[in-house]
């Protein structure tokens, strides 16, 4: 029987940001299974199921950088699916649909599927929906598919949810979205002054989980703490639910997470006593970890993960770093050279061949290398012929940095980057419509976000292959004109058409080579 779909939902009101999760992407899933010694779908002709797309911002852009492989998106959401709609119209795109639909209604008829998707969805829906979730993943999944589900977990929920309940009491007393939001923020403000110099254990847990709050987006402040379903559970009791399914654990889209190296040796000691297998282990790292929230990767009980990672598995894939040599880097002897990532990760070594892989890794971010040809050239580089020991070796140094940290990337499909831009640049198609919708975010060709300051907001759209770089200066002019556009000189205002097109033309090419570096644009 199908569920009826409700007139509008808390979403209608406050449509929650339709954003890309890059950790959700197939080709991130595929890379786990593979390097769990799995043989996944191949991203490339694969079919995807999101459940719970929102407006499309996750699975639209996965549509239009893998056009072999099928989409499909539903949501009970009737304002979100027509946003998504109205993109997919500007977009033309053939291979992604949209359904405003009940989870609840998802059955055979719908086929199977590569890849299952459901982020920000388990926790927020009733029990049954859960349950259906899980299902449909047990019987729709592809035999060597692979299933993502974010969830919030305990014990780090226990203390967030004291929290919830709190603004919960205060908030829900009055009538409209937009003044619920604004008392749960005051009263997040009049909790944050009440513990200020307070130095016992509950308020600095208290002050640690009001700053995360404070910091959240309005919608998110509203579907996280104020929906009434928020169901948090420990990972055992997830993973024992999704075996009813005939589903098994694969592992976490964010690998690292499950390394109990990065603890010291005695918590390692510890854990390898307490846990007798790697569910267990999992659950006692949540409570080191006081952890709130897990991207859990499923697949068929039939399949046999194998979490014993041996090198050869990474072969095929794709690598990349955003590690920087902190200093020159001579391939040419063992002295010691370091590189370190935006964020302060590092990896440091002497090994002329990995210091030369990890300076192709740096020359070639934000895109990758095929795993094979890293090697290849990270040899030629230090002036040799690579050995079975060299290659073995190397992989080692660097899929332990990928298991340990963010140090390493590795992608089961490549990322390009425009290196020499076009005459007349094209941007990616996805990213043109929500910058001439005005939205200030973008999606890349890493499936992440990019904020764009106001020029970029004007000039993305602008970018569709017909215009050369005067044709943008003219029209990037005429919206300076129009008052749609801010053109400063020296901190000035220019309001001359001359000035105005003198300036965007200085602008422009550290513009483009920036929409480039951010993977914005397509040539």
């Amino acid at each position: 029987m199908t569920s009826p779909l409700p007139t509008a939902t808390s979403y209608d009101e406050v449509p929650y940001e339709s954003l890309p999760f890059a950790q959700s992407h197939p080709s991130r899933l595929a890379t786990v299974a593979r390097v769990f010694g799995l043989q996944p779908p191949p991203v490339e002709n694969c079919r995807v199921l999101e459940l719970g797309c929102a407006a499309g911002g996750n699975i639209i852009p996965m549509a239009e950088a893998i056009p072999t492989s099928q989409f499909v998106g539903v949501d009970l959401s009737a304002r979100q699916i027509a946003d998504g709609q109205r993109d997919l119209e500007q977009l033309g795109l053939s291979n992604v649909r949209l359904h405003h639909t009940n989870i609840l209604n998802i059955d055979d008829s719908w086929g199977s599927f590569d890849y299952i998707i459901c982020h920000g969805v388990f926790s927020w829906v009733p029990r049954d929906v859960q349950d259906h979730i899980l299902a449909i993943c047990g019987r729709q999944l592809t035999p060597t598919g692979v299933a993502y589900i974010s969830y919030n977990t305990y014990p780090g929920w226990h203390m967030r949810g004291l929290i919830r309940d709190m603004m919960r009491y205060h908030a829900l007393r009055f009538p409209t979205p937009q003044e619920r939001v604004g008392q749960a923020r005051a009263l997040i403000d009049f909790l944050a002054q009440s513990v200020r110099n307070d130095t016992g254990a509950y308020a600095v847990l208290l002050r640690t989980e009001l700053e995360l709050i404070q910091n959240q987006s309005d919608h998110y402040l509203y579907h996280e703490q104020l929906e009434d379903i928020n169901d948090p559970m420990y990972f055992h009791t997830f993973i024992e639910r999704a075996q009813r399914h005939r589903l098994r654990y694969l592992g976490e889209a964010r690998v690292s997470t499950m390394v109990t190296r990065n603890f010291g040796p005695n918590v390692q000691k510890t854990l390898a006593l307490l846990a007798s297998d790697l569910i267990q282990t999992e659950q006692y790292l949540d409570f080191v970890r006081n952890r709130t929230f897990r991207e859990t990767l499923l697949v068929r009980d039939e399949q046999t993960p194998d979490w014993t990672i041996t090198p050869e598995r990474i072969a095929d894939l794709h690598i990349a770093s955003p590690a920087q040599p902190t200093k020159p880097v001579d391939v040419t002897n063992e002295s010691p050279a370091q590189f370190v990532t935006p964020s302060g990760l590092s990896i440091s070594g002497t090994w002329p061949l990995l210091k030369a892989a990890m300076q192709l890794l740096a020359e070639s971010w934000p895109g990758t290398l095929p795993y094979r040809e890293l090697v290849r050239q990270a040899a030629a580089r230090c002036g040799r012929e690579p050995t079975s020991e060299d290659r073995s070796r190397l992989t080692l140094s660097l899929l332990n940095a990928y298991l340990s940290s963010d140090v390493i990337e590795l992608h089961a499909t490549p990322v390009t980057v425009v290196r020499t831009i076009d005459e007349k640049p094209v941007a990616l198609a996805y990213a043109r419509v929500r910058a001439a919708a005005g939205h200030r975010t973008v999606t890349n060709r890493r499936h992440e976000v990019v904020a764009l300051p106001d020029l970029h907001i004007r000039l993305v759209p602008l970018l569709d292959g017909t215009r050369d770089r005067n044709a943008i200066v003219d029209a990037l002019t005429a919206y300076a004109q129009k008052g749609d556009l801010t053109v400063n000189v020296s901190g000035q205002p220019v309001t001359e058409a001359a000035a105005m097109r003198n300036a965007l033309r200085r602008v422009l090419e550290p513009a483009l080579e920036t929409l480039a570096r951010d993977t914005v644009l397509v040539r």
